[in-house]
């Protein structure tokens, strides 16, 4: 009895041997897999690897040492009582490159108001190429009266965009979200 409860525990410790080693080898090879899935789908990526069409290179299909002369615009809604305005007016933007402007908003009234922006590019095609990471824009945005605050606009110019792009408009258009103000 003793030495078939030997050889049974031998078999068990055996068995649980080549399952620690087999989920050893599964959390190491899961980082690497994760990755390649990753990759595939397009999931957790910010900004995507720019691949132009053709077998050109993304250096060869777009001149980078070219920067994009941005402008920043903001309009108010009639009857909204907000200031909005970008610090900077305009600047140089690089292609493939991280850039922020902050714009600054301001309720001039004396109740709570509740705002949305919608942006729009000029020339309206160009949207396809400016990626933004972090915006005022992506969500509403409440403020106290004669509250003042600002905001960064984080984005990148997508390296494929057309070279004969040299200049690009980014205004938003910024309107009170009926129902939301205090009572």
């Amino acid at each position: 009895m003793a030495e078939s409860s030997r050889a049974d525990n031998r078999v068990l410790l055996l068995k649980l041997g080549v399952i620690a080693c087999a989920m050893f080898a599964f959390a190491w090879a899961l980082i690497p897999l994760y990755r390649v899935i990753c990759e595939v789908t397009g999931i957790n990526q910010l900004v995507k690897a720019d691949t132009p069409a053709g077998s050109a290179t993304v250096a060869e299909a777009t001149p980078l040492a070219t920067p994009v002369r941005m402008r920043f615009d903001a309009t108010v809604q009639a009857g909204l009582p907000w200031q909005v305005r970008p610090l900077v007016g305009q600047l140089d933007a690089p292609r493939g490159e991280f850039v922020r402007v902050d714009y600054e908003i301001t309720n001039a009234s004396n109740r709570e108001v509740t705002g949305q922006a919608v942006p729009r590019y000029l020339p309206a095609a160009v949207g396809n190429y400016v990626k933004k990471l972090e915006c005022f824009c992506f969500r509403q945005q409440r403020f106290k009266p004669g509250e003042t605050r600002r905001f960064p606009v984080v984005f990148v110019l997508d390296r494929a965009m057309p070279a004969e792009i040299g200049e690009i408009t980014l205004a938003y258009s910024v309107f009170e979200v009926p129902g939301k103000g205090a009572p």
